[in-house]
């Protein structure tokens, strides 16, 4: 791939909150040798969103940073993503979501980070919430705004890999990686039946990649300001947030399990010994929601008796191939 960087916009019906959202990637000074393109997903969008997009940046006249429009007709942030990321023709990607406005240097910055170690396979930064109209923010949002990925994700700028996850608002990593995890392994967080799809794709991906031998790194220099919407700061729209990512814990559990006890992960000789010993009488004496629990950790412990579930077992292949 070519050297550079691309940013993906998933969005829908975000023909009121693009303007913002384009000129502070309009606004962003890179080095001269920085190549970069913006592919805009519009996910079946009613409001005019690709027009709108389109026409702001022409209005900004930059000729050599290209806006690609693509479609994506079936609903969902992450079958977007994943239409965009196959049209990225650039080593690396930054992922935009079109209520984040990104610092002037924020591009400079994660493609130095990334261009310079390869080991780490994808980096994050720090959030300032911005209120529409300037309405101060709810009393709850402080012990929440984590959630609405806002704040800092670690004290200091380094190696966060010990978290296993970062925001996808502002996720900045490598193109080939990203479709090489996904390519042969779907994500887990799809419903077959009614392709319904599982918060927390951005934090699935983290984990494979870790996974998969990367580290994660946190940048403070890496700023954006989220732009919040007052329909996103009431107690119902909080309620059903907090609901999705519920939802979604049993997967992303499994995943940790896979970093604790898989054959890549950080357990002692010891520990694994005395788990083998002790995890089989949990399972026989356990309820049922933990005996699954138990069960998944013998499948790895003892994987010649014990045979895995199906998310398990896909996630092993994903650690294996």
């Amino acid at each position: 791939m070519k050297k550079g960087i691309t940013v993906i916009i998933c969005t829908y019906n975000g023909a009121t909150r693009l303007s913002e959202t384009l000129n502070h990637l309009a606004a962003q000074v890179v080095q001269k040798s920085l190549n970069w393109e913006i592919i805009l997903v519009d996910n079946a969008s009613t409001d005019g969103t690709s027009a709108c997009a389109t026409e702001i940046w022409r209005q900004h006249d930059i000729q050599h940073v290209p806006l690609n429009v693509i479609h994506e007709s079936k609903p969902g942030k992450l079958f977007a993503f994943q239409k965009g990321i196959t049209q990225a023709k650039y080593e690396y990607f930054i992922i935009c979501d079109d209520d984040n406005w990104l610092s002037q240097d924020y591009l400079n910055v994660a493609f130095n980070i990334l261009d310079k170690d390869p080991k780490i396979g994808a980096v994050g930064g720090q959030a300032i919430a911005v209120s529409e109209d300037g309405i101060s923010f709810p009393e709850w949002f402080d012990e929440v705004k984590e959630g609405y990925a806002v704040g800092k994700q670690a004290k200091n700028t380094g190696d966060v890999t010990y978290k296993a996850r970062l925001w996808g608002a502002g996720l900045a990593s490598r193109t080939q990686l990203y479709l090489d995890t996904y390519m042969t392994f779907p994500s887990v967080l799809i419903n077959k039946n009614d392709q319904s799809i599982l918060s927390a794709e951005d934090t699935e991906y983290c984990l494979r990649i870790v996974l998969k031998g990367y580290q994660l790194y946190y940048d403070s220099n890496l700023s954006l300001k989220h732009y919040i919407t007052s329909g996103r700061l009431t107690l119902n729209y909080k309620s059903r947030l907090y609901e999705n990512f519920s939802n979604s814990n049993a997967i992303m559990d499994d995943y940790y399990l896979a970093l604790k006890f898989g054959h890549k992960g950080n357990l002692s000789l010891f520990n694994r010994i005395r788990l083998t010993l002790i995890t089989p009488f949990k399972y026989i004496f356990y309820s049922h929601k933990k005996k699954s629990k138990q069960r998944k950790i013998l499948s790895y412990l003892l994987p010649s008796i014990i045979t895995p579930d199906s998310i398990t077992s896909k996630i092993k292949k994903l650690m294996d191939g």
